[in-house]
């Protein structure tokens, strides 16, 4: 199994050479990852007909909560992370504040990237902007 990649990358690469080794290399797999969660994250709920759950909450959805919206979105993060990121084992998320823009939410996600035997702690920051638009830097 090519656990670095996903399905879609190893297709989209299937005419390059091919390394015949069982060590997972550690970058390629972060960044799909990255990729993966990237996308992911600007999908909202009920946009993909045989996954309902993917993606998060509309955002829109949520503003009228605040405060307590931050928890749902930290929540929401969470278990799309944890349901549809399976390299992905022991997530944590926490909410960093935006002191200069209170507006744009921002969420630190730590976890312990899985590839065959080897784990490997990560940290990724997300940043939510007004738009509900999600980017990711790690």
């Amino acid at each position: 199994m090519s656990g670095e990649r996903s399905l879609f990358e190893r297709i989209d690469r299937a005419g390059e050479e091919r390394e015949r080794t069982r060590r997972v290399q550690t970058d390629q797999m972060l960044e799909s990852v990255m990729m993966h969660l990237q996308k992911m994250l600007n999908v909202r709920q009920g946009n993909v007909p045989a996954l309902p759950a993917y993606g998060l909450p509309d955002f829109n959805d949520l503003a009228s909560r605040f405060p307590n919206a931050i928890n749902e979105l930290q929540r929401a993060i969470k278990t799309s992370i944890e349901q549809y990121e399976p390299r992905l084992k022991r997530v944590r998320i926490r909410h960093v504040p935006d002191e200069e823009n209170p507006l744009n939410l921002r969420f630190e996600i730590t976890a312990q990237l899985v590839a065959g035997e080897d784990k490997a702690p990560i940290w990724f920051e997300t940043s939510l902007n007004t738009a509900g638009r999600v980017s990711i830097r790690g």
